[in-house]
């Protein structure tokens, strides 16, 4: 990876394993991250996967761009359904706890995307 790429790509997905450390952490106790700060984590994450998919796509193994491009389809969609009040409806303690593991997955994702990558 250049030089320039490892110095955004890098950091910005040590943010991200600290997001989804702390939405895993919250998820499995069937709670969420408050809508006002989780605003700027659904675009900051969005930001996230096109910038590792514009920037990193072709140095990842296949199975690694292949769950990068499904990221980034999901957040996209994600986002906009977060945006417009979709998701609140569905906040129950059962189902947070499932997102717990979800994150948990994304946590797993963006750490191999580091180890990959450094």
């Amino acid at each position: 990876m250049s030089v320039p790429a490892s110095l955004v790509i890098l950091p910005s997905s040590v943010v991200m394993l600290f997001i989804h450390a702390a939405g895993s952490y919250l998820g499995f106790r069937g709670l969420s991250i408050p809508r006002r700060v989780g605003v700027y984590v659904s675009v900051f994450e969005v930001l996230y996967y096109v910038l590792v998919s514009s920037l990193a796509l072709s140095m990842l193994p296949t199975w690694l761009m292949l769950l990068i491009v499904l990221m980034l389809i999901i957040h996209l969609i994600g986002v906009f359904a977060y945006f417009k009040g979709y998701l609140g409806r569905y906040a129950s303690k059962q189902v947070l706890m499932y997102y717990g593991f979800y994150e948990l997955l994304e946590f797993a994702i963006i750490l191999a995307i580091v180890i990959n990558l450094a």
